[in-house]
């Protein structure tokens, strides 16, 4: 009789603690209250070098709401909602590249993207570097396409 009570008890515990894993959207706060986890956050630093010897624009970008000194915050952000997360890493070395060139503007990126950091660089030099570009241009404003 005792070893079956034992076992009840393990058994309802163990019950308990798989109840409390798991990926739940929402939590409870200490007052019982449901709450929503946090968006990922999004916040960057944008420099724009429209050519080497121009001097640097620089603006910051908050997503989650659309913020910061960005000239076009809600349409970066909407962009950046769909990026793929290898954007941010530099084309790989070797690899074949087209020869178009897209211009001489030079962008750098660093903070915080989805709640990941991100340091990344960006060039319109070649046909690799213009995809990359493209994916995320709108965090560089309006810019002439190709060159």
């Amino acid at each position: 009789m005792r070893t079956l009570a034992l076992t009840g008890l393990l058994t309802a515990a163990a019950l308990v603690a798989a109840a409390g894993c798991g990926s739940s959207e929402k939590a409870t706060s200490g007052d019982g209250a449901t709450v929503s986890p946090a968006p990922a956050q999004t916040e960057l630093m944008i420099t724009l070098k429209k050519s080497p010897k121009a001097e640097p624009v620089t603006w910051t970008l908050t997503c989650d709401p659309a913020g910061g000194t960005h000239p076009a915050a809600e349409k970066a952000c909407e962009q950046l909602g769909g990026v793929p997360a290898d954007v941010w890493k530099p084309t790989a070395a070797g690899q074949a590249c087209t020869d178009i060139y897209g211009g001489p503007e030079q962008g750098e990126v660093t903070g915080t993207w989805k709640g990941q950091p991100v340091e990344a660089t960006f060039s319109r030099k070649d046909g690799c570097e213009l995809d990359r570009w493209t994916k995320v241009g709108d965090l560089f404003g309006k810019l002439p396409r190709v060159r």
